[in-house]
């Protein structure tokens, strides 16, 4: 039972003298409000961790990427492991595409793959938002970090683009 269900029927039972009454509307609809108020509550916690998953996947990677790191890491060893990260899936395209017939349309998992490396790619071009690496402390919090979203709040990120230097990379807080 949800804890604020229980504490709905608990508050019943205390001034019932220890008992639920089952044939009781009003005990009724209270126990019905706290089940929906529960559901609701869930709902949007799904929601919520389904928004920041992708999120926490992508600096999961970077994580196992940087664990024997000793020091900090250069704008192109960021870049190359960017590039890694953006083409982790053309081996399955790639896949898909042989095993498509001629003349045949695209299924939707190739069509959302590409769909993925174009907004990676793009983002890539404009500012792809990374843990900083060029921080040793900084990677010390990542690999501290326990994979939950409130662990983030502790980690500095950077936006590393394609074509910039090293100077004009700009600090996210």
């Amino acid at each position: 039972m949800p804890i604020a269900l229980a504490k709905v029927a608990k508050k019943i039972r205390a001034k019932k003298g220890g008992k639920l009454d089952q044939l009781s509307v009003r005990h009724t609809n209270k126990l019905n409000r706290a089940t929906q108020r529960e559901a609701k509550l869930r709902k949007l916690e799904a929601s919520r961790s389904k928004t920041r998953e992708p999120e926490l996947v992508r600096v999961g990677y970077f994580k196992v990427a940087t664990k024997d790191t000793t020091e900090p890491l250069s704008i192109p060893q960021i870049r190359d492991l960017i590039e890694q990260w953006v083409h982790r899936n053309d081996q399955e395209l790639s896949e898909l595409q042989e095993v498509r017939r001629p003349g045949r349309p695209p299924s939707t998992k190739e069509d959302l793959l590409k769909q993925s490396i174009a907004r990676e790619m793009e983002e890539f071009r404009t500012g792809f938002y990374v843990p900083d690496l060029q921080d040793m402390a900084n990677i010390e919090w990542l690999q501290r970090w326990d994979g939950g979203v409130g662990g983030l709040a502790q980690i500095k990120f950077r936006r590393i683009s394609r074509e910039d230097s090293e100077a004009s990379s700009k600090m996210e807080l």
